[in-house]
This record gives C-alpha cells, sequence and structure tokens, in this order.
C-alpha cells in the first residue's frame, strides 16, 4: 500500500502522479491514516488580480459541496477568507468572531459543517510564488480535542501533493521571453517605455514592441492587463541583481 511505503517512495509516487483522480486517491488514503473522515483540498489558480478558477479535491459529507456552492458561501467562509491570508494551520474548534476575518455569518458555516458531519477538523493553507494557493481541509465525525498530531507524515507529503495538483490543473502560461518579462516588469515598476529603455540599455522603440508582443501572448487588451495578469500568475519576478538586505538578522 501507498500509506505504508517508505517516505522517499511516497514522495515519488506524489511527484509522478499521472492524473487528478490518482492524486485524489493519495489524499484519501492519507486523510484515513490520519484519523479524519473527510477532506476538500481547494486549489485556487489565478486568472488575473481578482479572478481565480477553483479545483477541487474531496471526499466530502453528501450534497455538502452542492450545498456549499449554490449558496455562495465562499464569501463568508471563515476558512477560505483566512487561508488565502496565512500559512499557519487553522483549527476550527479555535475559531472566534473575536477574530477580524471571523464573522456571525462565518461562524454559521461552521455550525453548518458541523451538522454535515464535519465537527472537528483543521485547514491547512499552502502559497505559491506563482500564485496559486491551496487549503486543504480535514476534518471527523466525532471531536477528539487533538487535530494536529497525527499530521506528520500528511504534512510533509502536503507540498508535493500542492505542486503536483499545481502541475496537473494549471493551463500552458504565455512562453514570455526574458526581455518581455524585463519591460513589463519596469512598466508595473511605473516606468515610461522611455524610462525602461534606459534602464534595459535598448531603444523605447524595443520597449514597446516587446510590451507589444507580451499583450498578444497574453490575450489581453494593454500593458495594465498584461501586467495585472502576469503579476497574478507569478510571472514578474523582482530583479535579483537589485536585491538590497533591510536587515540580518544573525544568531
Amino acid at each position: 500500500m501507498f500509506q505504508n511505503a517508505p517516505l522517499a517512495t511516497q514522495i515519488r509516487f506524489v511527484r509522478e502522479c499521472p492524473s487528478a483522480e490518482c492524486l485524489n486517491q493519495t489524499l484519501f488514503e492519507l486523510a484515513k491514516k490520519s484519523g479524519f473522515d473527510y477532506y476538500q483540498f481547494n486549489l485556487f489558480l489565478p486568472s488575473g488580480l481578482l479572478q481565480s478558477h477553483v479545483s477541487i479535491f474531496s471526499h466530502s459529507p453528501e450534497n455538502w459541496l452542492e450545498q456549499y456552492w449554490q449558496n455562495q458561501l465562499a464569501a463568508h467562509d471563515p476558512l477560505l477568507l483566512m487561508a488565502l491570508r496565512q500559512n499557519q494551520p487553522i483549527i476550527w474548534h479555535e475559531l472566534s468572531t473575536t477574530d477580524t476575518m471571523v464573522t456571525e455569518k462565518g461562524m454559521a458555516i461552521m455550525d453548518q459543517r458541523a451538522e454535515h458531519g464535519m465537527r472537528e477538523g483543521v485547514t491547512l493553507p499552502i502559497h505559491s510564488g506563482q500564485g496559486h494557493h491551496g487549503m486543504l481541509h480535514l476534518s471527523r465525525e466525532h471531536a477528539t480535542g487533538d487535530v494536529l498530531s497525527t499530521l506528520p507524515q500528511l504534512g510533509m507529503l502536503y507540498p508535493y501533493i500542492f505542486q503536483r495538483a499545481c502541475d496537473l490543473m494549471s493551463p500552458p502560461g504565455p512562453n514570455l521571453s526574458e526581455r518581455e518579462r524585463q519591460c513589463l516588469f519596469w512598466v508595473s515598476e511605473g516606468k515610461t517605455s522611455w524610462e525602461a529603455a534606459k534602464i534595459l540599455g535598448i531603444t523605447e522603440r524595443t520597449v514597446n514592441f516587446h510590451l507589444n508582443s507580451a499583450i498578444r501572448k497574453t490575450g489581453c487588451k494593454n500593458r495594465y492587463q498584461a501586467i495585472a495578469r502576469n503579476v497574478a500568475a507569478g510571472q514578474l519576478r523582482p530583479d535579483l541583481q537589485r536585491l538590497s538586505i533591510i536587515k540580518n538578522i544573525k544568531a
């Protein structure tokens, strides 16, 4: 069985999963071994600064997902709102309306989860430099008061599961050249085409040529939309030759 194999073998298996169905089965086995009855892994793939496509891997109580999305509960779901903004685990029974992102509507959603049998749980957020966001909800029907002690194995594999899910579910991105990225980056920093040309040591006409090429490749209408789409996708990276250390903390 996959779950009884050495960790290195499990990692290799996850990295070589041929399909989303294979990855979902892996999550099913790991959740069960960790003592959870249900899981839901949401993968958010950016399509713009404010838009994302969501892929869901799950073993959830009957009708829960349909009710969740049809009633648009995501807008008030404290697990989703918190997971998009942090990296540390979210322990469900510790949620309180004293948290800025937990409202009375949010607590009502948690009550609905409990009514569906998800009475105790933990959410594990994870994020990538390409603008992908993941959150794994693990829950059980019977409360034990401890949702963390059985997670070490799953926690070790989770980054690999997330990366494999990103690889399997992400549509192919635009194949921007390095010069196109550079021109977009400097314009995103507020530079004009003329200023970007001076920085890069090329002509303003050449900068505009590369910007227009990037706009066409990304299916955008103008440079501003192209910047937003590529920032959301993590395509515009800082210039590593221009890093400045603001603080160096030594042991």
